[in-house]
């Protein structure tokens, strides 16, 4: 057992509202060693980011409270130091990764400025030396150039890049504990995984410990000495990260272990008829520069791509962030101008003018990743899920649509109480419901489903994949499935296209994809998902 680095004992996180008091975290004790990976585990709201925020007591002292508990560190109880106190042990001591670094990092600064400032703060060092560490550091994490990278802003870095930046600033200082809050859950299964490879050599390097908040259970097993299970601000079960995953004591364990998508796909026969077929789908967006804008360039997001979706079917579309794999959806679905030959059925539309795909519209239907960015917050469930019915189905009557509004949240596992109510009063998991039920209302043939489960906890994201397949064997839905998540795809689809930079990889059936990949980019897509 590692020497104890800091402790956590019993320690209660209370926040105070208008409506009372709300008690996010329940005598939580646990402990890191020198150089040791611990992992808290468990569902959005479980109380893992509010343990780790406290243990630096980064929450609003105004809206929270510690009744009870202590965090010893370097012989002393951080709740209850001075605020110059915890300050000097912030970012110097223990750094910080958030899950977002678009939202983390300062917009109006250079990455290397903020990484700087860590440094002149707890180091005093100077405007030069600082600028040299800041670029040393970013070399350190991978980011190529660093000496132009040290000047860039955070929106002209990719999603990696930022995390790395992150990274980078959080190591400044040489920290003996970083926490890392979902480091990995916006980014690539090939960031991620470089991700955790360079925690992993930073590690080695500098001895310090990690403590990993998430709900990936595939990146526990990948990267954590030790495990807590967290449920409703309370560590129902704490064990090292073999044992933990083979031999799981606690129902909850259990449960958030049995989250794995399950294969549960449609039987689809040869017979079955084409809905959309395309040919040689091209989307090129052009690049201009100078006073008069002129083409100088052109982004080649689709190139050259053919493909088939028969009726009842799940494609799975899968590749990195930028790989097309969207452009291609929306220009299967006219949403965007493309070149080539798309039929949806005995019809070809690939020219038609967004007045002739009008009529068309009710049978493709999309349901987006963030549902609380999809759905109107000013309006009810009843008017979002019914205001297809109004423009697609002018001849119901007001209680014809409001039955089949019902009868369709019924199908989606939702009760009429739903009706009245805003999307801000719902889980994420129920907003994706309402979203669903917004699409199979109208009886489409085809839905795009872009990324409908990454920002949804495990358990959640089983139950959508249920819905989704049990609504495909009803309704004989096709499905465009888009996802970065291999074990989803796997899961969901009958067959398989691997996009990179515009262009079509792989394809085949899921299993022979996904089983003997034929291409290095695809092995390195499922070595980085599927294996552990």
């Amino acid at each position: 057992m590692a020497e104890k680095l800091i402790q956590v004992k019993d320690l209660n996180v209370t926040f105070k509202t208008q409506g009372g008091d709300i008690e996010a975290v329940r005598g939580v004790s646990f402990d890191i060693g020198h150089s040791e990976n611990v992992a808290i585990v468990g569902e959005s709201g479980s109380g893992k980011s509010v343990t780790a925020l406290s243990m630096l007591r980064l929450h609003d002292p105004k809206q929270v409270v510690y009744p009870d508990g202590k965090v010893i560190f370097n012989d002393q109880d951080l709740l209850s130091v001075s605020e110059n106190a915890i300050r000097s042990v912030r970012g110097q001591d223990i750094s910080m990764i958030f899950q977002e670094p678009m939202s983390s990092l300062n917009p109006v600064y250079p990455i290397g400025v903020q990484i700087q400032e860590t440094l002149q703060l707890h180091k005093k060092l100077g405007k030069e030396a600082s600028r040299k560490i800041a670029i040393d550091l970013l070399d350190r994490v991978g980011i190529r150039e660093p000496h132009q990278r040290v000047d860039a802003f955070p929106h002209m870095l990719s999603g990696g890049q930022r995390q790395r930046a992150m990274i980078a600033m959080a190591l400044a200082c040489g920290p003996e504990l970083l926490i890392a809050d979902e480091p990995t859950t916006a980014l690539d299964v090939t960031v991620q995984q470089q991700i955790l490879e360079l925690l992993q050599d930073l590690q080695k390097d500098t001895g310090m410990s990690v403590l990993l908040i998430t709900h990936d259970l595939n990146l526990v097993r990948k990267f954590a000495d030790r495990v807590c299970v967290m449920h409703e601000g309370r560590i129902v079960e704490s064990a090292e990260t073999d044992t933990l995953l083979e031999r799981p004591q606690h129902d909850y364990t259990k449960y958030l272990l049995d989250s794995e998508p399950d294969k549960r796909i449609a039987e689809i026969t040869p017979k079955h008829e084409a809905i959309i077929k395309a040919d040689n789908v091209k989307v090129y967006f052009p690049i201009r520069k100078g006073f008069f804008k002129r083409k100088v360039d052109e982004v080649r997001a689709v190139d050259d791509v053919d493909l088939e979706l028969r009726k009842g079917e799940t494609l799975g579309i899968v590749g990195e962030s930028g790989s097309g794999k969207t452009t291609l959806g929306l220009a299967l679905l006219r949403l965007v101008d493309s070149t080539g030959k798309i039929r949806f059925k005995d019809q070809e539309i690939s020219e038609y003018r967004e007045q002739q795909m009008r009529p068309l519209r009710r049978s493709f239907q999309i349901v987006f990743q963030d549902p609380f960015a999809s759905l109107s917050p000013r309006m009810t469930v009843e008017q979002i899920v019914g205001e297809g019915l109004k423009l697609h189905f002018p001849e119901l009557t007001r209680q014809q649509r409001d039955q089949r509004i019902i009868e369709t949240l019924r199908e989606v596992g939702l009760d009429e109480g739903a009706l009245w109510r805003y999307p801000h009063e719902f889980s994420g998991g129920q907003r994706q419901r309402i979203a669903v039920a917004r699409t199979v209302i109208l009886e489409p043939d085809v839905i795009l489903l872009d990324e409908p489960t990454s920002a949804l906890d495990v358990s959640v994201q089983k139950q959508v994949l249920g819905l989704l397949s049990d609504l495909q064997v009803k309704h004989q839905l096709s499905y465009l499935f888009i996802s970065h998540d291999l074990r989803v795809v796997r899961a969901m689809s009958h067959r398989v296209i691997v996009m990179r930079e515009g262009k079509v990889v792989e394809t085949g059936d899921v299993e022979d994809v996904f089983d003997n990949p034929q291409q290095a980019y695809t092995r390195e897509l499922a070595s980085a998902s599927l294996y552990h």
